[in-house]
């Protein structure tokens, strides 16, 4: 085995030993499952820009050096085809689909074996350890390695489970790897167009939940253009399982035409949720081009509160009147059950379409089939208004371990019904809002686009204002219980005038008056971190580690601007010492944002431990935080002062 970063520069010489140039890339075909080298392009020594050596005159390239099995005047120039592609321009650092793991990943590094006469890619590196061998560091790890227990494990998915991403449609309707127009790269010149003979073919054969959970790792160029690659019925029901907001932009993206589409084969009550989201101009447009008898369903449901049974029902249920028998009912199921949501309860009505009763599917199997539906009936159905919220209609699902609810309005008129993977969606809803409420912030808050991240650094700062104003008279409090014993208030108002190791003592007794407004505001910061990443562990299980980090430094790093602003003024209110209100706010705004950090990071390494990193993480993170924050902010506003003081 052998990786392409080791390959790439190495000199090449022929049967007799003279250099011939240095490899710049290798071309293989993707017509096999693993592709088959076929060329390797090199930067000759003799100034030829276009130097394309085919495979068949390559003896090895798995030793070195890179050895040719002819000499330089019997090399043959090699013409690409259009299944072929370049494994530094077209794969190396860029996105893949790893459709075993279900993620999307960059390429770090290609792995190729040579046996016999023949070469091919076998997977990519998309691991550490790729990356530090192409920075020349693999020397030192290894070394490292030795003497320490410390080692990388080589993270590589075998070619078979990947499927290229960054694709854009040719005038052939084939598939074209982003870049590869180019006709030449540097001076070589290579494979115009290349052509990818691949149509997500792996990626269609993934459950839709799993294709989902992959297009919302990606951004949405690159989501629309796998998305446009699958046949209508995946698509819809991908769509389905997509979080918003990246349902509404996948479908603003596609033709209104294929949208339309795509939404005519979701359960009214699916598409209702979806264009419930999207702009109301958009919504009609996109209603008005299906046909009347598929819109009219979904314009009923978007009529009613989306948090209601009304807004969580599907139209879409099976009822048939009293008199009705067994034969009849089955007869109505073969006819239709494609077109049911939910097909294990049937609900008898009357004339005027009123609920009066429900039958098991379990009766409906098991009778004869001239029996009449009032005689199998139960006339005492559980059911829900129209009206009824959301939480109140899970909370019945679960107390009568129902798997779907009918849905009736004022006058008893049968509507609908809410089935059972409505209401775990409203669970985890449900889950999301109380752990936002519990942690002052929005755990599900992902996006940062402009208004959702003004609105959740609002937030967190509200909660953190509020902690830090409490803080504030409790310093009050110690202030003039001990200022006999600490000399605080009085002393500081000459602080820049007294002697430095006076004013450091006289400081020092005032920043311990300001420790529990620290820990109030540091343990606020390090709890919504933690609700934020204990969060994302139990519904992505920490795919988004990086991704969390970021928001967490961008929030971190907003809030602590705002927080030392405000203990800056609070700290001259109470001290009238501008030098140690200074000290305190950078000192505040630090510890804040190492406090995000720690909230962030400790359930992530006790999942990494195999420890359970969750939001019971919490009587852990305190002593932590505290800890942490006390000696970063006595360590920096001592320091500080000390310098201020020179």
């Amino acid at each position: 085995m052998i990786f392409l970063s080791a390959l790439l520069h190495k000199s090449i010489y022929d049967i007799d030993h003279r250099r011939i140039g240095s490899l710049r890339d290798i071309c293989v075909a993707l017509n096999e499952t693993f592709p088959v080298v076929t060329a390797l392009i090199v930067s000759p020594v003799t100034g030829n820009d276009k130097l394309i050596i085919p495979w068949s005159q390559v003896q090895n390239i798995e030793e070195a050096p890179l050895q040719l099995a002819v000499a330089q005047t019997q090399l043959q120039q090699y013409e690409p085809h259009t299944e072929e592609i370049l494994l530094k321009r077209d794969i190396l650092d860029k996105q893949i689909v790893d459709t075993q793991g279900f993620r999307v990943v960059k390429v770090n590094d290609l792995k190729l074996a040579q046996i016999k006469r023949t070469a091919r890619l076998v997977g990519v590196d998309i691991g550490l350890s790729g990356l530090l061998r192409r920075m020349g560091w693999q020397g030192a790890m290894d070394m490292i390695g030795r003497v320490t227990p410390l080692q990388l494990a080589e993270r590589t998915v075998t070619w078979n489970y990947v499927e290229p991403i960054q694709m854009v449609s040719s005038n052939t309707s084939q598939l074209a790897a982003v870049g590869a127009g180019a006709v030449n790269v540097g001076a070589v010149g290579v494979v115009p167009k290349v052509q990818l003979n691949v149509s997500h073919n792996k990626l269609s054969e993934l459950h839709p939940a799993d294709i989902a959970d992959i297009l919302e790792q990606l951004d949405i160029e690159d989501a629309e253009a796998v998305f446009e690659r699958l046949d209508d019925e995946t698509a819809a029901d991908t769509l389905n399982e997509i979080e918003y907001p990246l349902q509404s932009e996948l479908l603003t993206e596609l033709g209104p035409e294929r949208a339309s589409d795509l939404l005519e084969r979701l359960a009214p009550d699916d598409a209702a949720d979806i264009l419930a989201d999207m702009n109301i101009l958009e919504a009609e447009r996109l209603l008005n081009l299906m046909p009347a008898n598929e819109s009219q369903p979904i314009r009923d449901l978007l009529r009613y509160g989306a948090e209601t049974a009304g807004g969580l029902m599907t139209t879409e249920v099976l009822a048939q009147p009293q008199d009705a028998s067994i034969e009849d009912v089955l007869v109505y199921l073969r006819q239709h059950s494609s077109h049911l949501d939910m097909v294990y309860y049937l609900y008898i009505v009357d004339e005027e379409q009123h609920l009066i009763g429900v039958v098991s599917l379990r009766q409906i199997v098991t009778a004869e089939p001239n029996t009449r539906m009032h005689n199998l009936m139960d006339r005492d159905v559980i059911k829900v208004q129209i009206d009824t919220d959301q939480e109140e209609v899970a909370r019945v699902i679960a107390k009568y371990d129902l798997l779907g609810v009918p849905v009736v309005d004022a006058d008893n008129h049968l509507k609908g019904m809410v089935t059972v993977d409505d209401v775990i969606d409203v669970i985890h809803e449900e889950q999301a809002e109380d752990v936002s409420e519990i942690t002052g912030t929005d755990v599900e808050e992902l996006e940062m686009g402009e208004e959702s991240w003004r609105k959740s650094a609002l937030s967190r700062s509200s909660w953190l204002s509020i902690n830090v104003v409490v803080g504030f008279f409790i310093a009050i409090i110690l202030s003039s219980a001990f200022q006999p014993v600490l000399g605080t208030a009085s002393a500081l108002t000459m602080l820049s005038g007294t002697p430095p190791g006076l004013s450091v003592r006289i400081a020092l007794g005032s920043l311990i008056c300001l420790v529990p407004m620290l820990l109030l505001a540091a343990g606020a910061s390090g709890s919504q971190s933690l609700g934020v990443a204990g969060w994302e562990l139990r519904s992505q299980r920490g795919q988004d580690l990086w991704r969390n980090l970021w928001r967490e430094l961008l929030h971190g790093t907003v809030g602590g601007i705002w927080i030392s602003v405000l203990a800056t003024l609070l700290s001259w209110v109470l001290y009238r010492s501008i030098l140690l209100s200074i000290a305190v706010g950078i000192s505040f705004g630090l510890t804040l944002l190492i406090a995000a950090l720690c909230g962030l990071a400790l359930p992530n390494i006790l999942q990494r431990l195999r420890l359970r990193g969750s939001l019971i993480s919490g009587p852990l993170l305190n002593p932590v935080i505290a800890l942490v924050s006390v000696s970063v902010f006595l360590a920096a506003s001592l320091t500080l002062i000390n310098q201020f003081l020179r």
